[in-house]
């Protein structure tokens, strides 16, 4: 992180959450001393329930080449995750040092209404929906990088998306580095368009980089399609009884399996993302921010 910087940390907790603000204890690796300084929550960030970003403003410059822990004050030891990073007088954390770049896709989703049954597999039972045709619709993902690798967090960036002649057409704001934020359209156009706005965390200030647009290219056509019932073999042949509208598929894709359905040799259970959390709040990533003026890279258009 930089002499000067803050430390922004994103903490997480899925159980037994304190009403209470979370206190960061950054401490110096190298001397065991605690960095005295204040903290603060920045307002206008994407974050849920689960999460919270606090921002830890260093009363002092740190001292160069030295390592800082950084922990959650009265976490449980057994169960604290503690991150740490190291201080450099010599980085380079300017806005646009990592150029953006978006992806054209195009997804789809069951169109009708769908049919349901009841399904089983060595996870336990589940709902198998399934429709006659399907929507495809046009997805642009825009990757905002890994500004800052030494300082992720220094920046809060805000994605604009907007219609090929400057309209509107929603916004998606994101902390973490190496994140995407995406858009929905649903009718293909030539080109899909976006604006990145970086804000900074350190005194408020903003750049606006210049408008991109993204051609359709290869992406694929979109519309109303007929479902592939290929794909959903996999799917139909695990239903107890077949969903309504689709018995001769169902019939079909079970004429190879056992009576009783089941899941196919080999296949296992994943891991509930709930099971064995921590109780109270746990440091999941940390950015470090360039204390000082908002600066664009030269040169970058």
């Amino acid at each position: 992180m930089p002499l000067d910087g803050v430390v922004v940390a994103r903490l997480r907790c899925e159980m037994d959450c304190p009403e209470s603000t979370p206190v960061l204890v950054v401490k110096d690796s190298e001397t065991g001393e605690v960095v005295a300084g204040t903290q603060e929550l920045p307002a206008d960030l994407p974050i849920t329930g689960l999460e919270m970003v606090l921002v830890f403003r260093p009363a002092a410059p740190l001292t160069d080449g030295h390592a800082y822990s950084v922990t959650v004050e009265g976490q449980d030891p057994a169960l604290l995750t503690g991150l740490e990073t190291r201080a450099s007088a010599d980085l380079d954390l300017e806005v646009g040092a990592h150029a953006t770049a978006a992806i054209v896709r195009v997804e789809e989703s069951w169109y009708d209404t769908p049919s349901c049954c009841n399904a089983f597999d060595t996870c336990g039972s589940e709902t198998v929906c399934l429709a006659k045709e399907v929507e495809r619709y046009v997805v642009l993902g825009v990757h905002t990088g890994e500004a800052a690798r030494d300082g992720a967090g220094q920046y809060v960036r805000t994605v604009t998306f907007l219609s090929p002649d400057g309209a509107e057409l929603g916004k998606r704001t994101t902390w973490s580095r190496g994140s995407v934020v995406e858009h929905t359209y649903e009718d293909a156009a030539p080109e899909y368009c976006y604006q990145v706005t970086y804000r900074s965390l350190i005194d408020g200030a903003t750049i606006e980089e210049e408008r991109v647009c993204v051609p359709h290219g290869d992406a694929g056509a979109t519309g109303v399609f007929p479902t592939d019932m290929a794909t959903v073999d996999p799917a139909i042949r695990r239903c107890e009884s077949p969903p309504e509208g689709f018995e001769d598929v169902w019939c079909a894709a079970r004429g190879d399996c056992e009576p009783a359905g089941g899941a196919e040799e080999g296949e296992g259970c994943s891991v509930s993302a709930g099971r064995g959390a921590p109780s109270g709040w746990a440091l999941s990533a940390i950015g470090l921010a360039l204390a000082g003026r908002v600066v664009r890279r030269r040169g970058r258009r």
